[in-house]
């Protein structure tokens, strides 16, 4: 797997994004960059589900938003996503949410590894750190 950027959301802009100023609300481009990443956290897992993972998830820790040009209702809307760094750990991404050929906002992403059964921090799968690491 290697991944410079690719895309792991493509649709439109759909009505509930919708804000009472008729665009997209800021929390729905966080919302689009959250489809996404949770499309990378799957592949990186091997497309296991999550009650095959063996408990072993992540969790948001920072995240930074850029919000550039507007999206109204129908159009359409892509997110490319980058996996800048890992480490056995951590990780971070970097979703682009694009229309119509030009970027409308950056979602940035600092996540850290941890198992659901004791809530703490605990370094990835060994099949998905090797998956991540070759992404990079």
């Amino acid at each position: 797997m290697t991944m410079n950027r690719r895309i792991y959301f493509e649709g439109e802009v759909r009505p509930e994004w919708i804000d009472e100023f008729g665009h997209m609300g800021y929390l729905d481009y966080q919302r689009v960059a959250d489809i996404a990443t949770m499309a990378f956290w799957d592949e990186v897992n091997g497309g296991r589900a999550q009650s095959e993972r063996d408990g072993g998830e992540f969790a948001i820790i920072d995240v930074h938003a850029r919000y550039l040009r507007e999206v109204r209702l129908g159009d359409p809307l892509s997110v490319a996503t980058r996996l800048v760094g890992c480490d056995p750990k951590r990780f971070t991404l970097l979703h682009e949410i694009g229309s119509k050929g030009e970027l409308c906002a950056t979602v940035g992403l600092f996540c850290l590894s941890f198992h659901l059964g004791d809530r703490r921090v605990r370094p990835f799968d060994s099949a998905v750190a090797a998956r991540m690491a070759a992404a990079l």
